[in-house]
């Protein structure tokens, strides 16, 4: 409110207040008590990034649970593994000790089913040897 509108309003209630009003001093109280009370500065601001940065926290955590728990199309097409990932590591020779043991292992005990017309497990092919380490892995 400028000067001029001041002593309008003072004169609209009357003419005591009117020359009683000083405007100068009035506004040098005004000043000294917005220096002491700064005006208060709303929070909502402050409140509103805060519930924006919950509200990414929960969906990022909600994605991240999604996809721990969702099959993605990386593994969609494997099988789970049994022998095939525990040999892959393994040297040429170590693999020969393997099928050597793994002789010794079928010749010994009875419990695999014996494969028709093969005495040595490098004349299996394929789907004969698949279904001797199947039967093995119980």
């Amino acid at each position: 409110m400028n000067e001029d509108a001041m002593i309008d309003a003072a004169k609209r209630l009357g003419a005591g207040p009117a020359a009683r009003l000083d405007v100068d001093a009035t506004a040098r109280r005004v000043l000294e008590r917005l220096r002491e009370q700064p005006a208060r500065r709303s929070t909502w601001i402050r409140v509103q990034w805060l519930r924006i940065a919950a509200a990414l926290v929960v969906v990022m955590g909600g994605a991240y649970a999604v996809h721990q728990v969702w099959p993605t199309r990386e593994n969609a097409g494997h099988a789970a593994h049994f022998v095939a990932d525990d040999l892959n590591g393994l040297s040429t020779n170590e693999l020969q000790d393997v099928l050597d043991r793994f002789d010794e292992m079928i010749s010994g005990s009875g419990t695999a089913a014996p494969v028709e017309g093969s005495g040595d497990l490098r004349e299996l092919d394929p789907q004969q040897l698949k279904r001797v380490l199947r039967s093995l892995e119980g």
